[in-house]
C-alpha cells in the first residue's frame, strides 16, 4: 500500500480509493459513568448572543473529557427565531466522561453563565449515551433494522477561527429568524483534535479552530419546502442564502468546510455517467472543495496518493479525489 496510500484513506473521502476490508482500531477508554445533558435557555436576543458569544471562550477550551455544543432550531414549537414576546431558545448538548460531581465542579467554574443545574444532568453507561444522542429511546433501538420516515436532507458548513463579536451573534440570531425551518449546530474543536498536525492525516482542522458550523435543512418526500417549489428548493435556497451571509464570520482563503457534509454547491468532478470522467479537473477540485475539504497541501498529497493507486480512476464520485492525468 505504502505510507502514502494509508495516509489518504484514512480521513481522504469515502468510495475513492478502493476496497478496504480490513480495519485495525486502538479503542478509547471510557468510564463506567458518564454524564448528558441539554438544557435550553430562553431570553431577548441580546441575552442569548452573550451566551452563545461566551460559549466560543469555553468549547474548545474545555478539559479532553468534556463535549459542550450549541443547537440552533429555526421555525417549529422550539425555535431560536425571535417569538411574539422578542424572546428566543438556545439548547447545549453535553457529555462528559464521568459523574455529575465533575461536570457539575468544572461547568460551574468555566461556564458559569450557563447555569447548569444538577436536575438537568443524567448519569448513564456509554452505551446508553450513544442510544441518547442518536434520538432513540433504548439501547435495544441500536440493533434495530426498522424502517424509518424516509426524509431528504441537505447541509453546508464552516469553520470558525476567531470568535465571533456578541453584536454579530445578535444579527445572525435575527437572520435566523428566516423561514423556512432549519438549524444551525456549533461543535466545538480543540482537545486531542487540536494536538494533532493538520497534515497528520488528511482532516485539517486542527489547532486554531474554534468550532465548526453544520447548516441544515431537513424535508419529507413530497413537502414542497414552504414555498411552492417542490422537493425542498425553498428551504435549499433558505440554506444558500444563510451560508452567503456568514461568510465575513468564517474561515476564508480557503473558506474551510467539513467533508462528511457532502456539499456539492462546492464544486463537482466532470461525470460520465456515475463515473469520473477522464477530463477531471485537479485545479478545478483544488480550487473549489479539494482544498476546502483538505487544505491546499493535503489536497495536492491526496492527488499523487491516487494517481499511485487508481490512476484510472475506477473508484470515482462527484468528490472524490481526482488522479492526475498523464
Amino acid at each position: 500500500m505504502g505510507e502514502n496510500v494509508f495516509w489518504a484513506i484514512r480521513g481522504g473521502g469515502g468510495g475513492g480509493w478502493g476496497v478496504v476490508y480490513a480495519w485495525k482500531l486502538r479503542l478509547v477508554q471510557v468510564p463506567n459513568t458518564l454524564t448528558a445533558f441539554t438544557p435550553k435557555r430562553t431570553g431577548s436576543v441580546d441575552a442569548i448572543a452573550g451566551l452563545v458569544h461566551r460559549w466560543q471562550y469555553v468549547g474548545s477550551a474545555l478539559p479532553d473529557e468534556f463535549y459542550l455544543s450549541v443547537f440552533l432550531t429555526i421555525g417549529g414549537a422550539s425555535s431560536s427565531s425571535p417569538s411574539r414576546d422578542g424572546n428566543v431558545t438556545v439548547s447545549f448538548t453535553g457529555l462528559v466522561l464521568g459523574s455529575k460531581e465533575l461536570a457539575m465542579s468544572v461547568l460551574s467554574e468555566r461556564f458559569p453563565e450557563l447555569g447548569l443545574a444538577e436536575p438537568e444532568m443524567s448519569e448513564m453507561s456509554w452505551v446508553e449515551s450513544a442510544a441518547r444522542f442518536a434520538g432513540l429511546s433504548s439501547t435495544e433501538e441500536l440493533t434495530s433494522r426498522a424502517s424509518r420516515t424516509k426524509h431528504y436532507a441537505k447541509s453546508k458548513s464552516d469553520y470558525v477561527r476567531s470568535p465571533i463579536a456578541r453584536g454579530a451573534v445578535a444579527a445572525i440570531l435575527r437572520y435566523l429568524a428566516g423561514e423556512p425551518a432549519g438549524y444551525v449546530i456549533l461543535d466545538p474543536y480543540g482537545g486531542a483534535m487540536a494536538r494533532e498536525g493538520s497534515g497528520d492525516t488528511p482532516f485539517p482542522h486542527r489547532a486554531g479552530n474554534l468550532y465548526s458550523v453544520q447548516y441544515g435543512v431537513t424535508w419529507e418526500a413530497g413537502d414542497d419546502g414552504g414555498g411552492g417549489g417542490g422537493g425542498g428548493e425553498a428551504r435549499m435556497a433558505w440554506l444558500r442564502a444563510l451560508y452567503a451571509y456568514m461568510a465575513p464570520h468564517v474561515s476564508k482563503n480557503p473558506r474551510a468546510a467539513y467533508v462528511n457534509y457532502v456539499d456539492l454547491d462546492l464544486g463537482t468532478n466532470a461525470l460520465a455517467g456515475n463515473v469520473s470522467s477522464p477530463s477531471s479537473s485537479v485545479s478545478r477540485a483544488r480550487s473549489t472543495w479539494g482544498s476546502a475539504y483538505f487544505s491546499p497541501a493535503n489536497f495536492e498529497r491526496l492527488v499523487g496518493a491516487k494517481t499511485l493507486i487508481d490512476r484510472s480512476n475506477v473508484f470515482s464520485n462527484a468528490q472524490s479525489i481526482p488522479p492526475l492525468q498523464i
